[in-house]
């Protein structure tokens, strides 16, 4: 399944970022694509709250079959006054378009932001954990927020995996030695001690210490799609 994401991406011109007309000239100045890794990375942020996840993704897939919302950078707060299901026609750009989505998910407006620092604002709302580096294996779900790692740009995936109850972990694809991170990597929120030790004791591990060896069969496990949630 193709991973799609929708984020605020040009104006009209299609390199410009400000001075055009408001509103989506175009269909592109705010649309969805295919997923790609941007060449400055990205960070992942996920929402504590499944159903907030969800409504992330419902929201900025609202937004950009909106063509009342257009792409400018000088004009990047109209969305906020307006709303994604906005009538009038008025504009963002890919920072303050997160933002909307956050406020018509949760309730909660984080403050400003732009992909500087969207990090760590986003962060310290409580309502988001860091899922660290996007990298190859890595499960990217409905309304994960993405952010590139320095100043550059900012998406959330409207089509990706669902948090679901299976009874084993996906199979990791990855190159990482941690299991920490491979276990983030496929979707795994609570990466904690206490939860890892739960994990071990179903999949057999008694009196589990954390050792090297242990943790590598752990991984050994994940790699195969054999790991127990």
């Amino acid at each position: 399944m193709a991973v799609i994401i929708g984020s605020a991406r040009h104006d009209e011109h299609g390199n410009c970022y400000s001075g055009g007309k408001a509103g989506d000239q175009t269909g592109q100045e705010v649309s969805t694509q295919k997923f790609y890794n941007h060449s400055k990375g990205w960070n992942v942020l996920r929402a504590k709250d499944n159903k907030v996840a969800e409504k992330l993704a419902e929201a900025m897939q609202i937004a950009c079959g909106n063509k009342n919302i257009g792409y400018d950078q000088s004009e990047r707060y109209g969305v906020i006054k307006h709303g994604i299901n906005t009538k009038v026609k008025t504009e963002c750009d890919c920072s303050s378009l997160v933002r909307a989505c956050i406020i018509y998910a949760s309730g909660k407006d984080v403050g400003d932001f732009n992909t500087s620092n969207e990090l760590s604002v986003i962060l310290k709302s409580s309502l988001f954990d860091d899922m660290g580096s996007y990298h190859a294996g890595f499960i990217l779900r409905n309304g994960d927020i993405l952010v590139t790692r320095i100043k550059g740009h900012t998406v959330i995936v409207v089509k990706g995996a669902k948090k679901c109850k299976a009874k084993y972990y996906p199979k990791y694809t990855g190159n990482s030695g941690s299991i920490v991170e491979a276990l983030k990597a496929v979707g795994e929120d609570d990466v904690s001690k206490e939860h890892r030790a739960e994990i071990a004791k179903k999949n057999g591990f008694s009196n589990f210490k954390f050792t090297s060896e242990e943790n590598s069969k752990m991984l050994s496990l994940l790699k195969k799609g054999k790991l127990k949630k």
